[in-house]
């Protein structure tokens, strides 16, 4: 885990609608979501098993791809 950055996280709520994306090909619902913007990763976490499921890019800073991720993450919900 990145070290003194505190990550944002989410909650898949409907896999059905992140299938399409490498980084959740993975995921269930109920898995969370560790956004960590200045170390740029992505890490999912499946709470039920205590396991990380995929570890991925962010890329920030691209509002073309930041919206693309808003919408394509709707189904997760920030804790």
């Amino acid at each position: 885990m990145p070290q003194g950055e505190e990550p944002t996280i989410a909650t898949v709520q409907d896999v059905s609608k992140l299938q399409n994306q490498a980084f959740f090909k993975n995921a269930q619902n109920g898995d969370k979501v560790l956004i960590y913007s200045q170390a740029k990763k992505a890490i999912l976490y499946r709470p039920s098993t205590d396991k990380i499921i995929e570890v991925g890019p962010v890329n920030i800073g691209d509002s073309q791809g930041s919206q693309q991720n808003s919408d394509n993450t709707g189904t997760t919900q920030p804790q």
